[in-house]
């Protein structure tokens, strides 16, 4: 009888501490944090693919030249490929998210069938001693007062742990539905991110279309200018790659960072509107154009076709363009101080259309610009 207890003991001790090992979730917290980011920034991509289309849909309408509807169809392509890009990222992130669950619940099955082994051996053992008062009997044979207690808490102790035990078995039952409804819930958006993932591929394909159409009713001398602006259009994102690179460790401008705000736009009494990549900031004829926050000059590029220039600044780890300049005052190296001026606007594409400058802010991974509107006073 003694020997019974005392093993009940040793037995318990094993089982609740192997519960206390095993019964701890397999947390997919992690996994559920990277796709929650992943939403967030498919979401993004999402509106500027949006602001996008609807751009190339306003100049079918207006009927604008077929060059200008090819540059903008082509920004959307860019923008849609990214898009695709975005969401399989969040795809993957569903296919780790839901491996871990089922890994989660599988050990928190084989777990739960132990422990209700070891529950029905202990009810079973607890009848048995009550039926022949086996507890009792056990303290009473003890040879002194501490044998006594000592036995006593070994009683209570057997007691305490089949109630844990007890409490643990509904603990993780409860668990398990939970993980198989957060299972099926993954499950299902991951039918509905691959369906995205469908329709926007076929979209991009329309989008090929669409732009071989528009190229195919350009003359021959908007083909040559299109098909520069096409290989300028690869060096410049090739170059804020490079770049991005070269930024990690900067520390000029060390007071920039995405949570930067109430910037001076860098064009004094510029309207500001946000489209496909980074930001367009209308202005006057011959306005100037000026840094937006303490940095270095990364690079000045000049493009043939349009006569313009692209100044590239560092400011801490954060990589930004300021594109359609008419002329530059600052070359590769300089360091600059805010509001100092880079530059003069350049004209629009249209005879019609107001001077611009384009700015886009990068951070050092990111392949698509930051929402520029954050960073800017509102007005």
């Amino acid at each position: 009888m003694a020997h019974n207890i005392e093993s009940l003991v040793r037995y318990f001790a094993g089982a609740v501490f192997a519960i206390m090992l095993l019964a701890t979730p397999l947390s997919a917290t992690a996994q559920s944090r990277n796709t929650d980011e992943y939403r967030k920034r498919v979401e993004e991509y999402k509106k500027s693919l949006n602001k996008a289309t609807a751009e190339v849909e306003t100049l079918k309408k207006e009927k604008k030249s077929a060059s200008k509807q090819l540059a903008a169809i082509e920004r959307e392509m860019r923008l849609r490929n990214d898009y695709i890009g975005e969401v399989d990222k969040e795809r993957k992130a569903l296919e780790r998210s839901i491996n871990t669950c089922n890994t989660t619940i599988d050990s928190l099955d084989r777990v739960l069938a132990h422990n209700r082994e070891v529950y029905a051996e202990a009810v079973r053992v607890a009848y048995r001693n009550y039926a022949q008062n086996n507890n009792t009997n056990y303290i009473l044979a003890s040879q002194s007062i501490t044998d006594a207690a000592r036995r006593k808490a070994q009683v209570e102790h057997i007691a305490a742990s089949r109630k844990a035990l007890a409490d643990t078995i509904i603990a993780q039952t409860a668990l398990i539905d939970t993980k198989r409804a957060e299972l099926q819930e993954r499950t299902s958006e991951l039918d509905s991110v691959a369906t995205i993932l469908k329709q926007e591929r076929r979209k991009l394909e329309d989008n090929r279309t669409q732009a071989q159409r528009t190229y195919n009713k350009l003359s021959k001398r908007e083909k040559a200018a299109v098909d520069e602006q096409r290989k300028q259009q690869k060096q410049y994102e090739k170059a804020v790659a490079e770049l991005q690179k070269m930024l990690k460790g900067n520390k000029v401008g060390a007071g920039f960072s995405r949570n930067t705000k109430g910037l001076n736009l860098p064009v004094e009494g510029g309207e500001l509107s946000e489209s496909g990549y980074g930001g367009t900031i209308t202005g006057k004829k011959g306005d100037a154009v000026r840094t937006i926050h303490e940095g270095i000059v990364q690079d000045v590029q000049y493009k043939k076709t349009t006569n313009k220039y692209t100044v590239f600044l560092g400011y801490n780890e954060y990589l930004v363009t300021y594109t359609n300049l008419s002329a530059v005052n600052v070359k590769k190296g300089d360091v600059l101080k805010k509001d100092q001026k880079i530059g003069v606007i350049g004209s629009g594409i249209d005879s019609d259309d107001k001077p611009y400058v384009r700015i886009a802010i990068y951070d050092c991974d990111s392949k698509q610009p930051l929402k520029v509107s954050s960073f800017f006073k509102k007005r």
